[in-house]
């Protein structure tokens, strides 16, 4: 019996080399070759693909990182941590615009709002409306450079170009 199976398992071969070599002689190589080729291209391409998307994916994400956390650093609301004032300052920073209040006995006695920029250092308010003690400022920018430190917002410039600010914000949580 384990004499038929030799037999049996040479046939098979012999038949298996048979089609291989039909196969050479039609088409120029063997379809193992052409299939281990194939398998190759395949692998390559797919091995390529994958590094151009992880490249895309890397630089995103750092382009991503970067813009964002300028901005995101500055949303929120901040309370004026710096001031000598009767009564208490908060801001509200959201993408794109602002406006902070002057309270007095919850009371408000001062306020102004309108949109910003900031480029990860300056900071520029374009004061667009507010109560009437601040209506001179309507149409003016405050530019200040923007120093983080913690939870604090260090501000250094000029409202309108004239009035000088210099501010501690601190993040209200």
């Amino acid at each position: 019996m384990l004499h038929n199976s030799r037999n049996l398992s040479g046939a098979v071969a012999n038949q298996s080399g048979a089609m291989e070599a039909e196969t050479i002689l039609k088409h120029g190589r063997s379809s193992k070759s052409q299939m281990s080729r194939g398998n190759k291209k395949r692998g390559i391409g797919i091995t390529i693909a994958c590094v151009a998307i992880l490249f895309c994916v890397s630089f995103t994400f750092k382009f991503h990182e970067s813009s964002v956390s300028n901005t995101d650093q500055i949303i929120g609301m901040w309370k004026m941590v710096s001031t000598d004032m009767e009564g208490e300052m908060l801001k509200t920073i959201t993408k794109g615009h602002f406006v902070w209040t002057h309270t007095v006995n919850n009371v408000i006695v001062r306020s102004a709002g309108g949109t910003y920029t900031f480029d990860g250092e300056t900071y520029i308010e374009n004061i667009k409306y507010g109560t009437q003690s601040m209506s001179n400022f309507f149409g003016q920018k405050a530019v200040v450079k923007i120093r983080f430190e913690g939870k604090k917002i260090h501000y250094n410039g000029l409202l309108a170009g004239i009035v000088p600010l210099n501010e501690v914000w601190e993040r209200v949580e």
